[in-house]
């Protein structure tokens, strides 16, 4: 700001000192370049199996960077009294929950962004994290923390605002962050199963899965059919191109390497085609797996039955959504 008045001043000297001035009222206007960021932030997810409703009360935003610490309180529009209650199960693949709105804050590096989340509890569930299980038995849903005070604490190292627009992204996958869903009197959310992501740098993938590759695959796997429910369809990210790695299909285990994103495979009931959306993937090149096994998946373990069906490359490019098909003939 400084260099600009400066080379106003010389300027309207020169012209002074030129003839070229016409008197004490003529004005140089200088617009000065944008020194501040706006943010945003979102909240999606990849859905998972055996719930309906996954419910998080989010108390408060908080990013850290420079010494400086901004507090964002998020709460109900219609009682402020009370946390912002989200659906995460209503925002899946490509659909955001808008939590923050262009707040101004200082550009740069920041070390974290930390979201606090009221934990579940049993006395006051309506207006604490939750989990609606498929047959209506709701249990608490926790965010792990020291201390117990109640609060959870979900943070994300590293991210920069720039100046100007910034939207961001929490993505939950909670094939990844869910922990023993169906096994215990309260659900634990790891942070480890989401994402941060700057909506400007990512794109969405979106596909279909034939009904003859949906049926054979249920057919190949009758030695792990649910008890209850239907078999988990879904498709796997891998962060590799294929080649990179080993990923197994035909009997074979997928390897430890965790995805790092999933997404269900679900009937369009318009027309009828199984369908799937990764949201939110920067540029690059990686691997697709499809499944029937996800409901044996268990995101703490290596799970020796889980299987891919079939895999296929693809390639992420800046300003287009990917598509990709899984069919027979992909598969053989």
């Amino acid at each position: 700001m400084n260099k600009l008045i400066l080379t106003s001043a010389i300027s309207m000297a020169l012209l002074a000192g030129c003839g070229g001035g016409s008197g004490s009222d003529d004005k140089v206007t200088v617009t000065p370049e944008p020194s501040s960021a706006s943010f945003s932030l979102g909240i999606s997810d990849a859905p998972v199996s055996n719930v309906k409703e996954v419910w998080v009360a989010f108390d408060s935003i908080i990013i850290n960077g420079g010494g400086e610490q901004p507090t964002f309180e998020t709460r109900d529009a219609d009682n402020p009294d009370q946390p912002v209650m989200v659906n995460l199960l209503d925002y899946t693949g490509s659909d955001i929950f808008a939590l923050i709105n262009d707040e101004v804050v200082a550009p740069g590096e920041y070390e974290w962004l930390r979201a606090n989340v009221v934990n579940g509890d049993m006395a006051n569930i309506e207006f604490t994290s939750h989990v609606v299980y498929n047959d209506d038995t709701i249990v608490p849903l926790a965010v792990n923390r020291k201390g117990n005070d109640g609060i959870g604490e979900i943070q994300i190292n590293d991210f920069t605002l720039a100046v100007g627009e910034n939207q961001f992204v929490l993505e939950f996958d909670l094939k990844k962050s869910l922990v023993n869903p169906s096994n215990s009197d309260e659900v634990n959310l790891k942070p480890t199963g989401i994402r941060l992501e700057n909506l400007a740098d990512v794109e969405n993938i979106l596909g279909t899965v034939s009904e003859e590759l949906f049926n054979q695959c249920e057919t190949d796997n009758m030695d792990i059919v649910p008890e209850t429910g239907a078999f988990g369809h879904a498709v796997y990210l891998y962060s590799v191109a294929e080649g990179q790695k080993d990923l197994y299909v035909d009997g074979e285990t997928v390897p430890a390497d965790a995805p790092i994103a999933t997404a269900n495979v679900v009937m369009n009931e318009e027309s009828g085609a199984y369908e799937f959306e990764i949201g939110f993937v920067a540029a690059g090149e990686y691997t697709l797996g499809y499944t029937c096994a996800a409901h044996i998946d268990d995101p703490e373990v290596m799970d020796e039955l889980f299987t891919l069906e079939s895999i296929e490359p693809v390639s992420v490019v800046a300003g287009e959504d990917s598509v990709v098909t899984f069919d027979i003939a992909v598969a053989e």
